[in-house]
């Protein structure tokens, strides 16, 4: 069976792993040489000839995908998702390919933030305060969410863009520029972490409603340090965190793989803050966890039997390109707190690969330590 793995990023070395440890073909295209190219995972890379943003995007994946005789695709970007979800049924209908995306209704719901967060409220689903923000309404949507508070994309990967602000004046000043360089923006409850975890849980939900799997990651540091992206967490269980997710889900109608993100209040009330449209950077937690999500993805969506994976906690995950990062930027007291500089432990993994996929692993760790010193980049996911 012959699944594509489109684009790349880290995801994608943990997607294409998992696929060839459960038999298959693998294909990846990708619009540029990222890690995953080195993977050995990999039966065969392409470079893309042509860019999403091309008018002939759809013509040239639509003969991509029947060319190489394609069961299912799988992307691994927000944008890509996108463009699979709106055209899921002219793709289906044109090639023998399965898109692995919700239909696109329920998928532009989960994308928007805010979209996202209203469903939670109608629906008395635990998360921050949160209301839509324009130079008109500054004032009305302060005085509902309070401060401190977060300006934040309603579209955005990463971190980039959210913004801290303490009063009205600051709101002012810098709501503008924020909505300039990434469009529509929120204004929410900030949720202070102070290096208290937050979680990242990843489960598949079937058309008649049953969860597959489910895998909860518990995030012990992350980048920015005052709130970003995972760089070393830890697989556990709870109970009333996949409750929460499980009622999202039925709430939405959502079909397929979903990725939370939580964080808990210093009162100890988990607080949903957004779903992933396409699998995370960190599902590599899931593979080393027992739970081959895109197996299960696959299987799926070919109408094939399901295998019912055995979850297993502790596993222990780090992005160790990110994990630099973190290390640069982090107070004294937290580092103190973690040992950083463990690199060995029998339930210790690598989201970069591994030393079974070395030459991956290698080109993640350069490119992650070109970001760490990439200033606009830092600029980006510093607004907290």
């Amino acid at each position: 069976m012959n699944i594509l793995v489109l684009g790349g990023g880290l995801q994608a070395l943990s997607v294409v792993r998992s696929l060839k440890e459960a038999g298959y073909h693998v294909l990846c295209l990708s619009t540029n040489g990222e890690a995953v190219a080195w993977s050995r995972y990999v039966d065969k890379f392409e470079l893309a000839q042509v860019l999403i943003s091309a008018k002939g995007y759809l013509d040239y994946i639509c003969d991509f995908l029947s060319g190489h005789e394609c069961d299912v695709v799988i992307p691994m970007s927000d944008k890509l998702a996108e463009f699979l979800s709106k055209n899921k049924a002219v793709i289906e209908q044109r090639t023998r390919t399965r898109c692995a995306v919700p239909e696109y209704g329920i998928f532009s719901v989960a994308n928007d933030k805010w979209k996202l967060l209203q469903l939670c409220e109608e629906n008395e689903l635990p998360h921050p305060k949160t209301r839509p923000l324009s130079l008109d309404k500054l004032d009305e949507s302060a005085k509902f969410v309070g401060f401190p508070a977060l300006i934040k994309p309603n579209i955005s990967v990463g971190a980039r863009g959210i913004t801290l602000v303490h009063d009205i004046e600051e709101l002012r000043q810098k709501y503008q520029p924020v909505r300039d360089s990434f469009g529509e923006c929120t204004l929410q409850e900030y949720i202070e972490q102070n290096g208290r975890p937050y979680y990242n849980i990843m489960l598949y939900r079937r058309a008649s409603g049953e969860i597959v799997n489910y895998t909860i990651l518990e995030i012990v540091r992350y980048y920015p340090v005052k709130g970003g992206s995972s760089s070393f967490g830890r697989t556990i269980k709870d109970e009333e965190l996949l409750s929460i997710c499980v009622k999202t889900l039925e709430k939405l109608g959502w079909v397929g793989f979903a990725d939370f993100d939580i964080l808990k209040t210093r009162e100890g009330e988990y607080k949903i803050i957004e779903i992933n449209p396409r699998v995370p950077a960190s599902l590599r937690a899931a593979a080393v966890s027992g739970i081959n999500f895109p197996d299960i993805i696959v299987r799926d969506l070919m109408d094939l039997p399901i295998m019912k994976y055995e979850y297993l906690t502790g596993k222990e995950l780090r992005f160790l390109g990110l994990d630099i990062m973190w290390l640069l930027s982090a107070p004294s007291d937290f580092k103190t707190k973690c040992s950083w500089f463990k690199f060995l432990g029998k339930d210790l993994y690598y989201q970069d690969g591994g030393y079974k996929d070395n030459r991956a692993m290698f080109s993640s760790l350069w490119s992650g330590i070109k970001k760490a010193f990439n200033s606009s980049l830092r600029k980006e996911k510093s607004g907290l």
